[in-house]
């Protein structure tokens, strides 16, 4: 069977390392890693086990025939600043891919059925991106008010959402939905959760309305995310008075941050913009720009561990059996999945 060379790129990248780096552990040159990754090379055997054995992962990921989607792609959303360096930014396309694939080969032998989808609705169908956020919430029977876990709702919807601290907090969130697969999270640790839950429904609104990257599509993002936490129709009223006492007196209710309920009131028209800006200065002159007050829990993400629990309790499999389903050895697999789970068998 013929190598993928997206998968050897995909591997190489997801430890962080060059193709130098990886041609002085298999002992050839960076042109013959620089060839195989182009597909210009066949590969024996011999060195695709050398490879794998470098990159730390069972040869067969090798020949995985999974696409790789990465950033930039139709597929592919996320929010970054330009001055992430390129290395770090390939590291998190990895791990993304990497995930993905393995969420779906754990999640292939189930027959999972979901409360909810999450749809694809259009901006110029509803209008705004606030319509749409009220109708994917109408659509999920949410109750009135705060979302109280916005992470059960969207893995009720069939959505995988995965944590982990990044290199940066330059990315807050990256979500990605391939035809046929289902839609992927990953939210980055490095942020408080009230940010966290901001940036997830942020990914929300990008997989509801942009089917392909356009104009303003950041814009509509945030919009989406601000109805959606927090409806004008039940928030608004709370909002009268607006100034960081309030904020701090809001913030776990609405499980969102100070300055999102500033912005907020000023979107709202409880105040004016010249109040916003004087509340933004205050924040920042108390240093709660980045570390605010009043902390709000994290919501722990439950589909994934709870397919593992299924293929352990009802299907016999040990830690071995699913590090091998998704392409691991047994220790990783543990540190990943199960870190204070079962050990190998």
């Amino acid at each position: 069977m013929q190598y993928n060379p997206a998968m050897v790129t995909l591997a190489r990248e997801s430890r962080e390392m060059t193709m130098g780096e990886l041609a002085g552990k298999v002992g050839v040159t960076p042109s013959l890693i620089s060839k195989i990754e182009q597909g210009n090379r066949e590969m024996s055997e011999e060195r695709a086990n050398s490879i794998a054995s470098a990159l730390g992962y069972p040869t067969e990921v090798l020949f995985w025939r999974e696409p790789v989607y990465g950033f930039g792609s139709s597929s592919f959303y996320h929010r970054k600043q330009q001055s992430l360096p390129q290395k770090a930014l390939k590291q998190i396309q990895a791990f993304v891919n990497f995930h993905r694939i393995r969420a779906k080969r754990l999640a292939s032998a189930l027959d999972l059925d979901f409360a909810f989808t999450i749809p694809s609705l259009s901006v110029d169908d509803y209008g705004s991106p606030e319509e749409i956020a009220r109708a994917v919430r109408a659509a999920w029977r949410m109750p009135l008010g705060p979302v109280q876990n916005l992470t059960e709702w969207i893995e009720a919807a069939g959505g995988f959402v995965v944590q982990r601290e990044f290199s940066s907090a330059k990315i807050n969130a990256i979500s990605v939905w391939p035809p046929g697969e289902s839609p992927f999270f990953v939210l980055n640790t490095l942020l408080p959760a009230c940010n966290l839950r901001f940036s997830l429904a942020h990914e929300l609104g990008h997989l509801v309305m942009h089917e392909v990257p356009e104009p303003g599509q950041e814009a509509e993002a945030d919009r989406f995310a601000a109805e959606f936490l927090m409806p004008a129709a039940e928030i608004k009223a709370q909002l009268r008075g607006m100034d960081l006492t309030l904020a701090a007196r809001l913030k776990p209710l609405w499980r969102t941050s100070m300055g999102a309920l500033i912005r907020r009131a000023r979107d709202l028209e409880m105040i004016t913009d010249r109040q916003h800006t004087s509340l933004r200065v205050q924040l920042s002159q108390k240093g709660w720009t980045k570390d605010e007050p009043v902390q709000i829990s994290h919501e722990s993400p439950s589909l994934i561990p709870e397919i593992i629990n299924v293929h352990h309790e009802e299907h016999g499999y040990s830690a071995s059996d699913l590090a091998n389903m998704v392409g691991l050895y047994p220790g990783e697999w543990l540190d990943l999945y199960e870190p204070r789970g079962l050990r190998a068998v």
